[in-house]
């Protein structure tokens, strides 16, 4: 009897070691070292001009036109399709063929080209430009440099809130090798190959205003921030589901909490 409880003993501890490990492993936390935040704008300052950078890297951002209104998380900024912009000041972006994520939250019933998030000139392979491609009455997330272009098809002018995330995977060297995510759901490859080098040298951050002959954001843009880093989806749906002040361990005044924030993955 004595041998038999012991036995009993030893599979009930097996079994509770073992499910705390599949706990753990569920649990474990993803680190995203604050040197990748590039930049990070929660819009929820309300009122003013002045968009903060969250990411502790002082690259503010100057309102043009857009208001403030409710948003996904907080208060987010409206645009209205006409002259709005957001320009990142003393920020150019990220360049040459370096890894890099931009997520962001966006609403509008508006078929159009919106541009969302772009950097860099108009010259072949060195403009990085995030705007909405047109498919008839419908739009898509779409990344593009001058040249060559990469978008989904899923629509995201539908009159609801999507979550877009542009990712460009270490190692890439061109527009195709990006990976869009709307609502953490891949896209679909399509558009025209073509090789990258970003200029990070010759335009500021710009979220809003027209490229060449496409037009102004027209509709509401909440949470946006750049990374030098390819986030996983694992990631990416934390910051979708639980916004970048949480995700990323940013306290209410807009500055990271802790050297590194933690994000889980479930």
């Amino acid at each position: 009897m004595r041998v038999r409880s012991r036995g009993r003993s030893t599979v009930v501890w097996l079994s509770i070691v073992v499910f705390g490990l599949v706990i753990i492993g569920i649990s474990h936390p993803a680190p995203i070292d604050k040197a990748t935040i590039e930049l990070a704008y929660l819009f929820d300052e309300g009122k003013g001009n002045v968009a903060k950078d969250a990411s502790g890297n002082d690259r503010d951002g100057e309102i043009s036109g857009a208001k403030y209104v409710k948003g996904v998380f907080g208060t987010c900024l409206e645009y209205d399709g006409k002259d709005d912009n957001l320009v990142a000041n003393g920020y150019f972006g990220v360049g040459g063929t370096k890894p890099r994520t931009t997520v962001f939250w966006f609403k509008s019933k508006d078929t159009r080209d919106h541009s969302w998030v772009k950097w860099g000139p108009n010259s072949p392979g060195e403009k990085y430009y995030i705007r909405a491609h047109i498919r008839g009455a419908e739009c898509n997330l779409r990344v593009e440099v001058n040249g060559g272009n990469n978008f989904g098809t899923d629509n995201v002018c539908d009159g609801d809130w999507h979550h877009m995330a542009v990712v460009f995977p270490k190692g890439s060297d061109a527009v195709k090798d990006h990976d869009l995510y709307v609502d953490s759901k891949l896209q679909v490859k399509e558009g025209t190959e073509h090789a990258m080098n970003t200029n990070d040298k010759a335009q500021e951050v710009n979220m809003g205003d027209f490229l060449a002959h496409h037009t102004f954001m027209f509709g509401f843009f909440d949470e946006v921030a750049i990374f030098n880093v390819d986030l996983s989806l694992d990631q990416i749906n934390v910051i979708r589901k639980n916004g970048l002040q949480s995700a990323l361990g940013i306290d209410p005044q807009g500055k990271l909490a802790t050297s590194w924030a933690m994000i889980k993955t479930y």
